[in-house]
């Protein structure tokens, strides 16, 4: 519970112990409220030690039960249970008696009987602020395991992501390194398409971007990609997009495209494409022939980095499907909204 939850409790809780068992009474008799009854001396007293008792309760819990200092714990709530008789004595006894010549007990009470006769009422306070502790310990708990799951989730997708850009940027200065080296007229090309990406990859830190922008940005990738074969490389892409404005984490499709490329045989098939998005879900296939000397490398690092996120960021509500077979490798992932 945050302050002001915890300070309604607390009101709540007093406000019954105080008033509410006579207002239930009055609205089960029938009997008209008699305000000067309800505000009398007395009441204000049990305002002073039941807030006192509650407040003491919590205390002794925040300091021994916390701890697991059982000992020190009990010890504290018996000296509670003490405090509370001795506070309503020297209210109701003492100072009632000295300065307005009334008494809740006869002057003529025994301590003894005064004393056992506040153990009912002691620990039914005590009782109740033991409890309130309790819930808002419990409360606080969950609320700062949230927060560290939270910490936790953010700072692995934040490790995840720094893997994505170094990973991408060596491959593919792989890919100009070799133009270069070569000569090609292609190579001018090949820069600007890197510029652009790393335009994307640096200043694109949104945990979420449009399905269209990271649509775009593979076609980029895809295009750069196409320079580093020395033949026509065919993509045949599909795209079905329903619904406009869906949001999805950037670099979440790259892996299995680069993947493609980085494996895949595109000599005689193209490699497949297919992107289709509603309101309720998104489904992305990728379909290649691989190379056989590299059949048995098709997964590798990024898509098990893919994996994760995905099982971060859409607990439940995603499935990916990585399949080899007869020469094809084929990504179908399922996301829902």
């Amino acid at each position: 519970m945050n302050r002001k939850q915890r300070l309604l409790v607390y009101a709540l809780t007093i406000f019954m112990l105080v008033w509410g068992f006579d207002l239930i009474s009055i609205l089960k008799n029938g009997h008209p409220a008699d305000w000067d009854e309800a505000f009398n001396i007395f009441n204000i007293c049990q305002i002073i030690y039941v807030t006192s008792t509650l407040l003491l309760t919590r205390w002794v819990g925040n300091r021994f039960f916390t701890s697991r200092r059982y000992s020190a714990f009990w010890v504290g709530m018996l000296a509670v249970v003490v405090l509370f008789a001795c506070q309503r004595y020297l209210l109701e006894q003492v100072i009632l008696g000295r300065f307005f010549n009334i008494w809740n007990y006869p002057p003529s009470t025994l301590l003894s009987y005064y004393f056992l006769d506040n153990l009912y009422y002691a620990l039914t306070y005590v009782l109740l602020g033991f409890l309130i502790y309790l819930l808002d310990a419990q409360l606080s708990n969950q609320r700062k395991q949230a927060l560290l799951l939270q910490q936790s989730r953010e700072a692995e997708l934040q490790f995840l992501r720094s893997q994505i850009n170094p990973h991408f940027l060596f491959n593919t200065l792989n890919n100009i390194y070799s133009l270069v080296y070569e000569q090609s007229a292609r190579a001018p090309e090949a820069v600007l398409q890197l510029s652009n990406l790393l335009r994307y990859m640096l200043y694109e830190k949104k945990e979420h971007v449009p399905v269209e922008k990271e649509w775009g940005y593979i076609d980029d990738f895809i295009t750069l990609q196409q320079l580093r074969f020395d033949y026509p490389v065919r993509v045949m892409r599909e795209t079905h997009i329903e619904a406009e404005g869906k949001n999805i984490p950037p670099y979440l499709l790259i892996p299995f495209i680069e993947n493609a490329f980085k494996h895949g045989d595109f000599r005689q098939e193209p490699l497949r494409l297919s992107l289709t998005i509603s309101n309720k879900e998104l489904l992305f296939e990728s379909n290649n022939r691989i190379q056989q000397s590299h059949k048995d490398e098709a997964g590798g690092i990024g898509l098990a980095n893919v994996q994760r996120r995905l099982n971060l960021i859409y607990p439940e509500k995603h499935s990916l499907e990585v399949t080899e077979a007869n020469g094809y490798f084929i990504v179908r992932l399922h996301i829902k909204f």
